[in-house]
């Protein structure tokens, strides 16, 4: 049965190679700035900083002005996270040949 288990060998390198890109995926990190705020976003959508260089912003009068900045920056930058997750599984999927299964 040398059939079966080369397709047992592939499928073990189709997990690794899966897991590998997981874990590059989590690692990623993407920005996005805007305002005075800058946000960090894992691939595995975590925020991973805020920086707040406009110091005006932390004015209590600007709150409600922070807080939407914050809240678009969040976003935007989960945003692009997601995006480049995306695009990585999407180009894995074509390297094993595996067509549209994985979202490509």
């Amino acid at each position: 049965m040398p059939g079966f288990f080369e397709q047992a060998k592939q499928a073990m390198q189709m997990r690794n190679q899966v897991k590998k890109v997981q874990r590059e995926i989590e690692e990623m990190r993407k920005e996005y700035a805007n305002a005075g705020v800058k946000v960090v976003v894992s691939g595995d959508m975590e925020i991973t900083a805020l920086e707040i260089s406009d110091k005006s912003l932390l004015d209590p009068a600007k709150e409600e002005k922070l807080v939407r900045t914050f809240t678009d920056n969040v976003n935007k930058a989960m945003r692009l996270a997601k995006d480049a997750a995306k695009e990585r599984m999407q180009a894995l999927s074509k390297e094993l040949g595996l067509g549209g299964m994985m979202g490509g």
